[in-house]
């Protein structure tokens, strides 16, 4: 009878999704039902649903031709480093690069992070209200998690000069196997207010699934240690048949480190304590999550390049019109690259 009825809502949900995809091309907006019809599918088809529908739009988001050889943050583009780290994705799901940012730029970012504005995110057990706003303050924290608007990041200097280095998008290109497009520009703290996990704060493991692809890069830019929250993920669980059916039962949720102990044996437990500057590449298609802050804090920047804005709706932003010079040259030149980033 289970499966049965497992049939039944696997038919209505790739009908629904199918419906949500037209739409999508038509209108360029995804419903809600649709998104929730992606998410059903991953879980009951244990990801083989997304690794079809990626293949189909690889089949119509041509690549770019990056320029072979210029260099970035990362390296070379298409050079030795962004073979291997794309090899290692497939297979782990995480890479952690050689270089790192310039601690120049780190210093600015974390004097830009310590003096403007940023939103406090609500903590479990508390009502949802208007967003309050406040700069934060190392010392004295008032929450679990603080984040910047993404209209503010997009307004900086130094995070123009980020998205305008062509070593991200080529490495996410190559990864993703189509044409990319920036979705989501963030910073954060994470802090030692709480004395245990919280699961707003994404302190908890769980799986992305706001798109049929990504590929996240997160930038330290304060020192991680094993106490200050370090970012956590689960080797090789962003590949089709690696979460078990128990845990994907559980659907969109929070997971503790007993329920995924019991799916995973501890080497496959990857925590990364690393300095400031550091940067990772990670398919957050994988069970992942912040550990939780025991002291100090915890600064990250997070970019991410997806294979279609199909899925999750994100308040829109706007690029300002005097871009620093390279992203004015990278916005004329691969436009698609940063549709979401100007409102479209």
């Amino acid at each position: 009878m289970s499966f049965i009825k497992n049939s039944l809502r696997s038919i209505r949900d790739t009908l629904v999704l199918s419906k949500g995809l037209l739409m999508y091309f038509l209108r360029g907006t995804t419903s809600d039902a649709a998104h929730q019809s992606m998410i059903a599918l991953f879980c009951r088809t244990r990801g083989y649903s997304n690794d079809m529908l990626s293949w189909i739009i690889g089949l119509f988001r041509r690549p770019y031709v990056f320029d072979k050889g210029s260099f970035g943050v990362l390296g070379a583009v298409r050079g030795e480093e962004e073979s291997e780290a794309v090899q290692q994705l497939r297979k782990e799901g995480y890479y952690v690069f050689r270089n790192r940012l310039p601690e120049d730029l780190c210093d600015r970012l974390l004097a830009y992070a310590v003096s403007a504005p940023c939103k406090l995110r609500p903590m479990d057990g508390t009502a949802l209200g208007a967003p309050q706003m406040a700069v934060y303050h190392r010392e004295a924290p008032q929450a679990v998690r603080y984040e910047f608007l993404a209209q503010d990041l997009l307004n900086n200097d130094d995070v123009q000069a980020l998205l305008a280095d062509m070593s991200f998008a080529s490495l996410a290109q190559e990864y993703l196997g189509a044409r990319p497009v920036i979705d989501i520009v963030a910073l954060w703290w994470h802090t030692k207010f709480s004395d245990k996990p919280d699961a707003e704060a994404a302190q908890y493991f769980h799986f992305d699934m706001d798109r049929p692809k990504w590929l996240k890069f997160f930038i330290y830019l304060s020192d991680v240690g094993p106490e200050n929250g370090p970012h956590s993920f689960i080797a090789g669980s962003h590949r089709s048949n690696a979460i078990s059916p128990e845990l994907l039962n559980k659907g969109y949720s929070r997971l503790t480190d007993d329920e995924v102990r019991e799916q995973f044996d501890d080497d496959r437990f990857i925590e990364f304590s690393a300095p400031r500057g550091t940067i990772i590449a990670e398919d957050t298609r994988g069970l992942h999550k912040g550990k939780h802050v025991e002291s100090g804090d915890r600064l990250v920047m997070q970019i991410e390049f997806s294979n279609s804005l199909f899925g999750a709706y994100y308040p829109k932003t706007y690029l300002r019109p005097d871009l620093v010079p390279n992203l004015a040259a990278a916005v004329g030149r691969y436009p698609d690259l940063y549709t979401y980033l100007q409102g479209q």
